[in-house]
């Protein structure tokens, strides 16, 4: 969960055009504070500190059998098989490079399956291998204690408050993704009917030798 979080943070900041005083958050902007980077107070940083927590409890339980960005892939086929990999790489906030490597590493592991999507013949639809599934099983209680080695360190109260305070970012982080994503692709086609009207046309006349 809080992996997802980070790399979701990370895939929403570089939308973003480069950092001036025009582009910067209303709460960036009238916080009041000096110029000096705090950590101690960077939702960022915190994070990240509390992801570490997470992933180093999970290796100090499955060692370097799998990693947990491996076990949240397993995971998210599992309770959607047949998904498409761009789909993939939205539902857990992994970059598209990256999941590519992923994917090829854990294909070749027999732990994911690609098979031509029936709905659009340029995709893949991917499933669990009969290795994944077997991996994912025998993981899924040390993932569990992962997220437990965040949560426990809070209250019930205050735990449930974090849980739902993620989950809102992660909704709006993924509906900004979204609507950047939309755009662009109308960009892309404005710019490809911009050059189709501007391109020259053939059948002019030759030159005299």
């Amino acid at each position: 969960m809080i992996e997802r979080m980070i790399d979701r943070a990370d895939r929403a900041a570089n939308l973003r055009p480069a950092l001036g005083r025009q582009t910067m958050t209303r709460s960036t902007l009238d916080s009041g504070e000096s110029d000096q980077f705090k950590l101690a107070g960077s939702p960022s940083h915190l994070l990240h500190r509390a992801e570490q927590l997470a992933s180093e409890r999970f290796t100090q339980l499955v060692g370097d059998t799998i990693t947990l960005r491996q076990f949240t892939i397993l995971a998210a086929i599992s309770e959607q098989p047949g998904l498409s990999q761009s789909d993939l790489g939205r539902i857990t906030g992994v970059d598209r490079s990256t999941l590519a490597d992923t994917m090829a590493k854990m294909e070749r592991q027999g732990w994911v399956l690609r098979t031509p999507s029936t709905s659009d013949g340029r995709a893949y639809s991917l499933l669990l291998g009969q290795a994944g599934g077997t991996l994912l099983s025998a993981t899924t209680q040390h993932a569990r204690a992962a997220d437990a080695a965040v949560l426990d360190l809070l209250t019930k109260t205050k735990s449930r408050s974090f849980i739902g305070t993620l989950t809102k970012i992660s909704k709006l982080a993924d509906a900004a993704s979204a609507k950047a994503e939309r755009e662009q692709k109308k960009l892309a086609k404005r710019k490809a009917r911009v050059a189709g009207q501007t391109k020259p046309r053939g059948g002019g006349r030759k030159a005299r030798g």
